[in-house]
Formats: C-alpha cells, structure tokens, sequence
C-alpha cells in the first residue's frame, strides 16, 4: 500500500509539475507576444521620428534656399535696374545728341 501511495504521490506532483510546466510555458508565450508588439511599436516610433527629422531638416534645407534664391534675384533685379538706368542714360544723351545735330543741319550748320 506504501508502494502504491508513493506511486499516487509522484504521479501527482509530476501531474502538477506539469501544470506548472504549462502555466509558465502559456506565460512565457504570452511575454514573448509582448515583446514582439512592444518592439514593432518601437521600430514604428522610431521610423516616424526618422521621417519628421528629415522633413524637418528638408524644410529647412528648402527655406535657407528659398531666402538664398530671393536674395540673389533681388541681386539680379538691382543689376538689371542700374543697367537699364544706364541705358537709359545714354539712349537719352544720344537722342540730345540726334536733337542737337538735326537743329545744326536744319539751321545750315
């Protein structure tokens, strides 16, 4: 009867320990699922902070361009302004000139 007590007693704590063996197999799967979400999520995180610093540093990138490229047409604007001043200035002298000349040789000279 001994025997057969002691045989019970191990079939029931290795009918436990294989419960526990379960439980823990169950919450090890369950970590591991945890894990695999909390690292998609981290690698999402991580992707779309990636993304808004490279917009961020385009922007920037396209705005020092921008205040570049509106300096150097207001450059180009001024240049433009002082040589048709310039233009001016002579086609104007130039026509005193042709004034000046036609009244000579209207007036015999």
């Amino acid at each position: 009867m001994q025997m057969t007590q002691a045989i019970e007693e191990a079939v029931k704590a290795l009918t436990e320990f294989e419960a526990e063996l379960e439980r823990i197999k169950s919450d090890a799967s369950e970590a591991r699922k945890r894990l695999v979400k909390t690292a998609a999520d981290e690698a999402e995180k991580a992707k779309s902070d990636a993304v808004a610093k490279a917009q961020e540093l385009a922007s920037e990138r396209v705005k020092v361009a921008k205040q570049e490229a509106e300096k150097e047409a207001e450059e180009v604007a001024k240049r433009g302004e002082e040589s048709l001043n310039r233009l001016k200035g002579a086609t104007l002298k130039r026509k005193e000139e042709a004034v000046e000349l036609a009244a000579r040789r209207l007036l015999g000279g």
